[in-house]
């Protein structure tokens, strides 16, 4: 009698061929990778324009637009700060988690190599301490790579990654893009609480 498979296999073996990288290539490289990957599956996105800030933001909880279509629908916190519930990633650590145990101990160094500055996070405005596995590493890229492709009332977008939750509710935060774009750490802090991921947007003049 046919039965039906217990593990999702993309999954596992997406988590599998980060560590292959990790061994092949170092943990410098593998972030390098992550970026390019993020900012590769971003550029496939059609570029999308707003006439007004309240269009764009009803579009991240109606999932009207690619990064709520992408990561899910988030909340608005005011002044343009957002919090994600749940890690787009989370079904595929839950899946290596049930076949493995718990991830592999090479994630702490590639994670820590994708929080040390770098030309690659800064264009896109993530890591710096807002990392906290390697899935962030993936995750926060695309979401700013498709960000640099909408903008509204014809000004361009930029997020900023502020801060991350991993399932073990380690709280990450980048204090650099908080002290640059403004927000209050504690706010950050408070989303967190409640959600996996911290972002904002501002818009370029």
């Amino acid at each position: 009698m046919a039965t039906t498979a217990t593990y999702d296999a993309a999954h596992f073996a997406f988590l599998e061929l980060i560590r292959s990288l990790n061994d092949l290539a170092g943990p410098a490289a593998t972030k390098i990778a992550m970026l390019r990957l993020g900012q590769k599956a971003a550029a496939e996105v059609p570029q999308q324009s707003f006439d007004t800030v309240e269009e764009f933001i009803a579009s991240l909880q109606d999932a009207s637009n690619p990064i709520s279509q992408f990561e899910g629908a988030a909340k608005h916190y005011g002044e343009g700060v957002f919090g994600l519930h749940r890690c787009p990633f989370a079904p595929s650590i839950a899946t290596y988690q049930k076949i493995k145990g718990e991830l592999p101990s090479e994630y702490k160094e590639i994670t820590s190599i994708l929080n040390r500055p770098g030309a690659g996070g800064d264009a896109l405005r993530v890591g710096e301490g807002a990392a906290v596995s390697p899935f962030c590493g993936v995750h926060q890229p695309i979401r700013s790579a498709m960000g640099s492709r909408i903008s509204i009332g014809g000004h361009p977008l930029k997020i900023y990654q502020l801060g991350c939750k991993s399932a073990g509710g380690h709280k990450g935060f980048a204090d650099r893009w908080i002290e640059e774009t403004g927000v209050e750490r504690g706010l950050v802090d408070r989303i967190l609480d409640e959600n996996m991921c911290c972002y904002c947007f501002k818009l370029e003049e």
